[in-house]
């Protein structure tokens, strides 16, 4: 079995013979890229060839890590078999740069670990201190590697909205924004824009609540700004739409506001960790709720409704992605996003939940029952039309319902017939002076969430 070469964060070792070698290969990748993998038993080129593993190795292996490498990273020592070879793979990361390995610091550059110079180590801890050391950190990706078109897209948002006032240039763009240095694009600039797809998506529809049954799943794979379309598209062709009727005009309303979830979408890229070994992004979408996951978390002890209270200042987790997406208007300013959500969760009775859990953060919308499991949902086109009017104004004609909807009042007498015969709506009263009484809604939400309901 081949593994493929080694890379920015991969390195291969023949043997635990070569331990101190490899623990100085983490050290550079951590330096770097926050997250690699160490392998034992594999050739230069990847090729798995075994090697001898006794009742200490991976003993051996933890003590090298803790005695050598300072400060301590997150690791796993793991112990695998090609058809009888045994190898070993060592998985790490890390966010407390600069790690240095027997007192020495040194730096990734391709599969190559170079010792770092005074200048580099001192430009590395400054960059860490402001909030955007690793995001502006240069990678193998040269500009040409950029989606130029994805580019020049977000570059006239920017212009259209006032914040970008300035001629395109691709090079001299990405240079002053962070995105790139000496014509290489920096992690920031490669996870936004790359055309390597760096950002994996997971995208899931269920049947149920319990998540057993799957209607659709998928994995999208692209950077960043890719990957916010992909979860607005997706989510808002499989949540519940209704309509209503302005005057004469059919306007068609989504359960959750459209504005809520493009901001929680954004913001939950914008704060993600991408220094991680996971950093797998979903969204899980079933019959009671709609699941935005990111491998990041907030603040300890800050939950979203702080930053709609105005009690805490936005501390971007991404500084350089955060300052991209404000000048290129994808986002109005830092702090807004749970303030926007939360406001418009508030006006349209739309209930949330969040979780700040160990390896990421979840935002969820609680979905409507009167969208889930509403009786529309058996109903389409025309007849929908009548029963969403009957709904609105219980005192409504036929002969004003065709009018409105364009059907003459024989296709609305058979819809309303057919409505009669379903148990949706009856009249109560005589024709003059009655009414329509539609039928209501018998169903509550599974779980009350907590005490993150919407406010009051």
């Amino acid at each position: 079995m081949n593994l493929g070469p080694e890379s920015e964060t991969v390195e291969h070792k023949k043997s635990t013979s070569e331990l101190k070698k490899g623990l100085i290969s983490v050290s550079a990748i951590l330096n770097k890229h926050g997250h690699g993998t160490l392998y034992f038993g594999v050739e230069n080129n990847g090729t798995v060839i075994g090697q001898e593993i006794g009742a200490d190795t991976a003993r051996d292996i933890s003590r090298g890590m803790y005695e050598l490498i300072e400060p301590s990273p997150y690791y796993s020592v793991e112990v695998l078999d090609d058809g009888g070879k045994e190898y070993i793979k060592v998985s790490f990361e890390g966010d407390n740069v600069p790690y240095s390995a027997d007192g020495r610091y040194y730096l990734r550059m391709s599969d190559e670990d170079r010792k770092m110079t005074r200048d580099t180590l001192i430009n590395l801890v400054m960059s860490v201190s402001d909030g955007s050391g690793w995001e502006r950190m240069s990678t193998e990706h040269t500009n040409e590697d950029a989606d130029e078109e994805l580019l020049i897209t977000y570059f006239k948002m920017g212009q259209d909205s006032g914040r970008i006032n300035e001629r395109y240039d691709r090079d001299s763009f990405l240079s002053k924004t962070g995105l790139s240095v000496n014509g290489y694009l920096t992690n920031a600039g490669h996870l936004l824009l790359s055309k390597r797809r760096p950002v994996r998506l997971n995208l899931a529809l269920f049947a149920g609540d319990d998540k057993v049954t799957f209607l659709d799943r998928r994995n999208f794979d692209g950077n960043i700004l890719e990957c916010i379309k992909e979860a607005e598209m997706f989510i808002l062709k499989n949540i519940r739409w209704k309509a209503e009727f302005s005057g004469f005009r059919r306007v068609d309303v989504p359960e959750i506001p459209v504005g809520a979830i493009r901001e929680i979408v954004i913001n939950s890229f914008a704060h993600a960790r991408y220094r991680n070994i996971s950093t797998e992004h979903a969204i899980d979408i079933t019959p009671g709720s709609i699941e935005i996951y990111n491998p990041g978390r907030l603040l300890p002890k800050i939950v979203p409704e702080d930053y709609l209270r105005g009690d805490k200042r936005s501390e971007p987790t991404n500084p350089t992605i955060a300052e991209f997406m404000l000048r290129c208007n994808l986002i109005e300013k830092y702090g807004t996003g749970f303030r926007k959500t939360i406001t418009l969760c508030n006006e349209n009775d739309v209930f949330y939940d969040y979780y700040n859990g160990e390896q990421g953060f979840t935002f969820e919308f609680l979905r409507d029952p009167l969208y889930v499991n509403d009786n529309t949902s058996i109903l389409k086109g025309s007849e929908l039309e009548v029963y969403e009017l009957m709904k609105k104004d219980d005192k409504i004609t036929a002969e004003s319902i065709g009018s409105r909807i364009g059907r003459d009042p024989r296709t609305v007498f058979r819809h309303i017939d057919g409505l009669k015969e379903k148990g949706l709506v009856r009249r109560e009263g005589n024709v003059r002076t009655g009414r329509w009484v539609v039928s209501p809604v018998a169903y509550r939400l599974n779980r009350v969430p907590k005490n993150k309901r919407k406010e009051n």
